[in-house]
């Protein structure tokens, strides 16, 4: 699957989220499409999660659906409202779709 037509997909189905301080970056990876989310809190305090898409040619689904259920999945992680702080390691939620 070219992984560049599930960002062009993501890119079409994500509706931007207009608070400030948020960042939603996609990228694509060797072998995944990455959407990375930050939010920088009224505090000062970075919090945020990722998305990561890792498609294989067995799970029968295309580029357009792939970058669909990533956008939903960021929406719908949006949605919460709060974020996630990172770990004791510095990493972010990550969520696999």
């Amino acid at each position: 699957m070219n992984l560049s037509d599930v960002q062009t997909a993501f890119q079409s189905a994500y509706h931007p989220d207009s608070r400030d301080g948020l960042t939603v970056t996609p990228q694509v990876n060797a072998g995944d499409f990455t959407v990375q989310v930050r939010h920088l809190d009224a505090d000062g305090e970075l919090r945020g999660f990722d998305v990561v898409a890792q498609p294989t040619p067995s799970e029968g689904r295309s580029a357009p659906e792939v970058g669909q259920n990533v956008a939903e999945v960021v929406a719908r992680e949006l949605a919460y409202g709060q974020l996630s702080a990172a770990d004791e390691e510095g990493q972010f939620k990550r969520i696999v779709v």
